[in-house]
């Protein structure tokens, strides 16, 4: 199980640095004009990925680390589905990735708190 869980938290790490730099980078600026929300969210969002991927690398070796990262990825991917679903009234199949995501993270929260 170990082995598992270390495979999905540097999955996890690499597509969240890789979609936090490109949320920053504003690259999804339309998306969150989209929503209605302010232009400092794209920074916020991008910033909670970059850290949640960082400590799911680091989780690795540090398995406390692990735990808060997947627990901010998940809220960050809950927030993500509930705009998608909520604010833009976009069909459910479009949160779909922001659900599948939230459920990976909470894994790892979830293994390394017991």
């Amino acid at each position: 199980m170990f082995i598992f869980i270390a495979v999905l938290q540097v999955l996890l790490g690499l597509f969240f640095l890789v979609t936090g730099s490109k949320i920053i980078s504003g690259k999804m600026a339309d998306e969150f004009k989209r929503f209605g929300l302010p232009s400092f969210f794209n920074v916020l969002t991008g910033s909670f990925e970059i850290v949640g991927a960082i400590g799911m690398l680091a989780g690795i070796w540090i398995p406390g680390v692990a735990f808060w990262a997947g627990l901010l990825l998940a809220g960050t991917m809950l927030a993500g589905a509930s705009t998608l679903i909520v604010l833009a009234k976009d069909p459910i199949e479009k949160a779909v990735p922001a659900i599948v995501l939230f459920v990976l993270s909470m894994t790892v929260s979830l293994y390394h708190f017991f």
